[in-house]
């Protein structure tokens, strides 16, 4: 019943691919709300070494899903609601075999399913607005990690507001999360690997833009008996728009155990430090990072925020320093708009020896992206490639990784 589902949500949603662009774009906003949603084909296989030299450890998927969401107006311009319906499933058996799943596209058993991802109740008062129950949030270490079929969403109740000028401030009680392969709600503390407990964590942030050229960020993460964990962000741009610009970004983070400790007692840091240049289409990127001896960095609840966090590797185990260098191109320069491509390339150096020693590990990231305009505006194809090249003394398994996704993104109010 539920892959049945799944289907027919599926193929409603490849429908609206023919509806005509000024409609499925909504130019005007209904007095009724909005109906958007998002379709998305996927194909995505990850393959290892396990022995020898054959790439023979293999998870492969084909789906096809999406998201439908319906969300009313502000009504008395106070109230409000929203809800959106999450649905995934298998185009073939071929490349979904039960025993080849973990793709992140479907189930780990590479079977599909539907859930309501999102439904929450909204007030505003001013420029401040609180949600309560199932959302979407983006935030550093919370966020919807949405680089597969569907993105994570999470039972939450909080607080945004931007009543101070140039400063957003959030609070938020994160209670539960849907990660992107299943259709339960399962509590903070038991994603983080503490089974049979059940917690959540407290959230808070300040996004703070004193000038243009200088957006910081200050997020917060506690998480009661596990661990406390403090990001820091700081960008800085200068240079002419039209011409040359320099970029420069600085993350942090702390984390340390709390309370009754119940993952162990620890306490480590990152920091990390990239410039950028930009130029007549072109972006070059160098950076590096390096984590504290004592233990690597937990990220449980969502994409990893540094920007060396490629498609397969984070780069933040215990005592990893790390190398990432980039290059990209936007191709609307020689009119081909909407097309970029870049390439990543990480090479993460750990300790040999020790309670933290783990293999040396180098990850290198092709991206291709074009966005249709005109009347396919909201279609978009993405190409992503990666390999993975590691020490195999000390246990790595050399790998590759190919993901190509389209997507379309529609308005029907």
């Amino acid at each position: 019943m539920i892959r049945s589902l799944c289907l027919s949500l599926c193929v409603a949603f490849l429908m609206c691919l023919s509806v005509p662009s000024a409609f499925a774009q909504g130019k005007e906003v209904s007095h009724y709300g909005t109906v958007t949603g998002q379709a998305r084909m996927y194909y995505f296989t990850q393959r290892n070494k396990t022995t020898g030299d054959d790439f023979d450890n293999v998870r492969e998927s084909l789906a096809l899903g999406g998201f439908l969401k319906y969300e009313t107006p502000w009504l008395a311009d106070i109230f409000g609601f929203g809800a959106a319906v999450y649905g995934t499933a298998p185009v073939t058996g071929e490349l979904n075999q039960r025993d080849q799943g973990g793709t992140g596209l479907l189930t780990n058993k590479n079977e599909g399913f539907a859930v309501l991802g999102e439904a929450y109740l909204k007030a505003k008062y001013d420029k401040t607005e609180m949600r309560l129950w199932r959302q979407r949030l983006n935030t550093p270490f919370i966020n919807g990690n949405d680089s597969r079929m569907l993105a994570q969403t999470f039972e939450a109740y909080g607080v945004q507001s931007k009543d101070i000028e140039n400063l957003t401030w959030s609070l938020y009680w994160v209670d539960k999360e849907k990660a992107r392969d299943t259709d339960l709600f399962k509590s903070m503390s038991e994603l983080a690997g503490l089974d049979g407990t059940r917690s959540g964590v407290v959230m808070a942030g300040a996004d703070w833009t004193p000038t243009k050229k200088l957006p910081l960020r200050f997020w917060n993460y506690y998480a009661p008996d596990l661990d406390n964990t403090f990001f820091l962000q700081a960008d800085y741009a200068f240079g002419d728009p039209d011409d040359l610009v320099f970029k420069l970004q600085f993350q942090g983070v702390d984390q340390r155990s709390v309370g009754d400790q119940r993952a162990g007692q620890y306490g480590t840091a990152e920091g990390g430090l990239k410039g950028a240049i930009a130029y007549n289409g072109f972006t070059f990127d160098v950076g590096g990072t390096i984590v504290g001896n004592s233990a690597g960095i937990r990220n449980s609840w969502g994409v990893y925020p540094f920007f060396n966090n490629l498609m397969s590797y984070a780069f933040n185990r215990a005592g990893e320093k790390a190398l990432y260098l980039g290059a990209g191109y936007d191709f609307g320069r020689l009119g081909a708009d909407g097309f970029t491509a870049n390439i990543k390339t990480g090479f993460g150096d750990t300790p040999d020896s020790g309670d933290n020693a783990s293999f040396d590990r180098n990850e290198y990231n092709l991206n291709l992206n074009y966005a249709f305009g005109g009347e396919l505006k909201g279609l978009s194809v993405l190409n992503r490639w990666s390999y993975q090249d590691t020490d195999e003394d000390l246990g790595g398994r050399d790998g590759f990784q190919v993901r190509l996704r389209f997507q379309y993104d529609f308005q029907l109010l």
